[in-house]
């Protein structure tokens, strides 16, 4: 009995610890002087495409904005992304994605990225 007890409570621990949490990758940000919105989502659908083209789904980077009319001076735009978990997240870092980010976006974006909030939100059930 004490050994069926022991396995039950070894089954029940790795069911529960590997269930995948959904992630969301958040960052809130001001756009850099002279890029306008069109621009940055441009940007992000090129970074969109190949997610989609690798199997990632469509508009895995969705943009957000404050309504013109809000009062916030600061941080009126976000960026946001949605995985599956961190396995998912880490699998779509492909060489080609990795390129794009790091020759293209983060030196077009610099100023942006140094100054921007970024988070990572994991679901809670």
């Amino acid at each position: 009995m004490k050994k069926q007890i022991y396995l039950l409570a070894i089954l029940v621990s790795s069911i529960v610890f590997s269930q995948s949490k959904e992630r969301i990758s958040l960052h809130v940000f001001d756009l850099p002087t002279g890029i306008s919105i069109e621009e940055f989502q441009k940007d992000l659908d090129r970074a969109n495409t190949i997610y989609e083209k690798n199997g990632f789904g469509v508009d895995k980077y969705k943009v957000y904005q404050v309504r013109a009319d809000d009062e916030a001076k600061e941080h009126r735009y976000m960026w946001l992304s949605t995985w599956a978990d961190d396995a998912e997240y880490s699998k779509a870092h492909s060489e080609e994605i990795d390129d794009f980010w790091e020759n293209y976006f983060t030196p077009k974006y610099e100023k942006m990225l140094k100054e921007h909030i970024y988070r990572k939100f994991f679901s809670v059930k």
